[in-house]
Formats: structure tokens, sequence, C-alpha cells
């Protein structure tokens, strides 16, 4: 953005002026255009806003691509943790004569909820183990393109790795419930 002088622009359509005021907006405007009326009275005010309608009207871009951005990271998100419960259910369900068995020899049904979901914590814990380093060297790669942002931001991070392990446990909650409702008789007769 540059400015040049009105006199110099063969196109000119009109002037912006910047007014610092201590009084209301509303009072200010009523004062700027009875003192421009006063100055010619064939002078057209377009619009008159504050700094910050000006400020919200500039960005009103920038804030829909990040509302588009986040609403395409849930859809991604919940997309991730439908994939996630139907590979979790799947190796559940390929366990099955082994649960059977463990439930034959006496295992309770929260022994076997627990060694599902420990299971797949260690999944995901070996998947924020990786991801981290990873994102925190890619923050840094990009670091020209954040603006206000930290490339290590630990409250992110944390707010990650939360939200990984609760889609997680959400995720095998269900096929681990399955697994511990088991019949073993049944559990061992299926190939």
């Amino acid at each position: 953005m540059f400015y040049s002088p009105f006199a110099q622009d063969p196109q000119a359509t009109g002037l912006h002026f910047y007014v610092r005021t201590t009084q209301s907006p509303e009072l200010a405007e009523n004062t700027i255009r009875s003192v421009l009326r006063g100055l010619d009275s064939k002078l057209v005010i377009d619009s008159m806003r504050t700094m910050d309608e000006q400020v919200d009207t500039s960005v009103s871009n920038e804030r829909m691509i990040a509302l588009l951005a986040m609403s395409f990271a849930l859809v991604a998100l919940l997309t991730t943790g439908v994939g996630l419960y139907g590979v979790l259910a799947y190796a559940t369900a390929q366990r099955t004569k082994e649960i059977g068995i463990r439930m034959a020899l006496g295992a309770q049904r929260r022994a076997v909820v627990q060694l599902v979901l420990t299971d797949m914590t260690k999944v995901a814990l070996t998947g924020i183990a990786v991801a981290i380093p990873l994102a925190v060297v890619l923050a840094r790669w990009m670091r020209s393109q954040l603006f206000g942002v930290q490339p290590f931001d630990p409250f992110t991070m944390l707010g990650c790795i939360a939200v990984t392990v609760a889609m997680v446990l959400l995720a095998s909650a269900l096929p681990a419930r399955r697994a511990a409702s088991v019949e073993p008789t049944k559990a061992l007769r299926t190939d």
C-alpha cells in the first residue's frame, strides 16, 4: 500500500480522513458533517466509520478464511475419529478369540476393557511422540508464515495431546465394551 498526492492521481474518486476525537462517534459524526456543510454544501460525505468498524471491514476476509479453516479442521477431526473407531473396532474384533480365552480362564470384564484401552493408549502415545517433534520442526520451517504465534506454543501442543488422547479413548471405548461382553464359548467357536 502506498500513498500518493491527491492532485497527482488522475482517477481520484475521493478522500479519506481519519479524525481523532474524545467525543462519542455519533456526536463526532454530527459535528464533522456540520463543519463540512459549512465549508462547502456540495461536498458529499459518503460514509463514516469508527476505527473498530474500519478494522473489522479490513480483516473480514481473513476472518472468513480462518473460520473456513477451522470448519475443515473440525471435519478432519471428525473423519479421523470415525476412521480411528473403525480401525480399533476391526483390531478388537480380530482379537475376539484371544479375549474369549482370557475370559474363559477367569479374566474380569473390567480387565478386558483395561487391556483394550491400554493397547490403544500405547498407539496414541506413539503417534504423539512422533507428531510433536515433527510439528515443532514444521512450525520452525514455516516461521515466516506465522504472525503473532510462536513456532512452539506449549498450550496448543498440550491441547492437541489432550484432544488426541480423548479421541483415542472415545473411539476405543465402544470396541472395548464389546470385547468385554464377549461370551467365551461363542468366541472360542469362531474362526
